[in-house]
């Protein structure tokens, strides 16, 4: 099947899940035989693998000019799809996200599906976000444009994937839309690569001062509001009146607001931050630590939480969005009310206290995480992808 993926992000150029995503999935669907042209933002710089069988990349221009530069990228898209099928016309248009339906004109007659990771007006409504700062924040997803361009893009789909059976209930309550129309297929993770000597974790907590204590991982984008940092650092502050542990913050983003706070909460000393750390790294990071924690106050999916599943780690999490259908409390992981900080404090206590239950939670995740895996993602989305052509 002749399949064109349109995304905006890929790798190297990720600023969330939705990289991952795209990267994943259209390489395991290289694999089962599908034929994949793959329209990406054609940044300066950016350079993209072009030595995978089965793929190839159009790139699309941008003009970093433009106040919302995915603008230029969404406006090119249909000459670019055009010009593809002029060899052979696409099967299967998949847009990574929300994406190109400004335009009533769809830009192939074969069907267009959409994944949906989150709806961009529950960020809004999550954040509080306010007219002043949606009307300065005109690049970001929170301006007044894409929640316009996500409600068009949902009613114009063929069909709609959802990541999370929470992301499908808010889909059909938002916009009304008849759910025979959404399909849920779960996100997965390359399961390879967590199994690291205990010489190697060792080395590495030596590099990073880390030796002796106990280690709370944190994995998300540093400034997001949704991701929960802030409230984890109040948190952290009580963990650490009772035990001797170190709090590892990876992930991208300005660091300064959440520094500033580490400062001003007398805790500094005990949280490191990383940044942006290679898929290699992470998944040492994951290894070495004693918990996961997920303080999340939106989840379309929850990515970090299989990852930190595959690792076979315990894991602390807020009861929001789909992170229920990934976690059962005290059986693969604890589950806190959002916002409440006494629930969060004494479950990482509990963890950090007991390690019985900590080993056996983590145990529990290695079998959990088998579901999990782009390899059978790709497979579930190959068969659906043959029942939509087919309609």
């Amino acid at each position: 099947m002749k399949i064109a993926f349109v995304t905006f992000e890929y790798p190297p150029f990720i600023i969330g899940g939705a990289g991952v995503y795209a990267f994943s999935v259209t390489h395991e669907l290289a694999k089962l035989g599908h034929h994949l042209v793959i329209f990406v933002p054609d940044i300066p710089g950016i350079e993209y693998d072009i030595n995978t069988k089965n793929i190839e990349f159009r790139r699309v221009k941008i003009n970093k000019k433009l106040p919302f530069n995915a603008l230029h990228y969404w406006l090119h898209l249909p000459a670019e799809v055009k010009k593809e099928e002029l060899h052979k016309k696409f099967d299967m248009i998949h847009f990574n996200g929300i994406s190109y339906w400004f335009l009533k004109k769809k830009i192939s007659k074969a069907p267009h599906v959409v994944t949906i990771h989150h709806l961009v007006i529950d960020t809004i409504q999550n954040n509080k976000t306010s007219i002043g700062s949606r009307i300065r924040n005109i690049r970001g997803e929170t301006s007044f444009f894409i929640p316009l361009l996500e409600k068009r893009c949902i009613e114009s789909a063929d069909k709609i994937i959802s990541v999370s059976d929470f992301t499908k209930n808010q889909i059909i309550n938002t916009y009304k839309i008849n759910s025979n129309k959404i399909n849920v297929i779960y996100n997965g993770i390359d399961l390879n690569g967590y199994n690291f000597s205990q010489e190697e974790i060792n080395e590495t907590k030596k590099q990073l001062n880390l030796d002796g204590e106990s280690i709370i991982l944190f994995v998300g984008r540093i400034n997001d509001p949704r991701k929960g940092l802030t409230f984890l650092l109040h948190c952290f502050k009580q963990v650490l009146i009772s035990f001797n542990v170190k709090l590892v913050v990876i992930g991208k983003g300005d660091q300064t607001e959440a520094r500033n706070l580490s400062e001003s909460l007398e805790i500094s000393n005990n949280v490191l931050f990383t940044g942006f750390v290679s898929e290699t790294d992470l998944k040492k990071y994951y290894s070495l630590c004693d918990i996961y924690v997920c303080p999340s106050k939106l989840e379309g999916f929850g990515l970090t939480i299989i990852e930190a599943m595959a690792a076979g780690k315990p894991i602390v999490a807020t009861k929001v969005g789909a992170i229920p259908e990934l976690i059962t409390h005290e059986i693969n992981g604890f589950l806190v009310e959002s916002g409440n900080s006494d629930e969060m404090v004494s479950s990482i206590c509990a963890l950090l206290q007991n390690k019985y239950i900590s080993q056996k939670i983590g145990t529990n995740n290695l079998s959990k995480v088998l579901k999990y895996n782009w390899h059978e993602n790709a497979k579930v989305l190959s068969k659906y992808y043959t029942i939509v052509t087919k309609e």
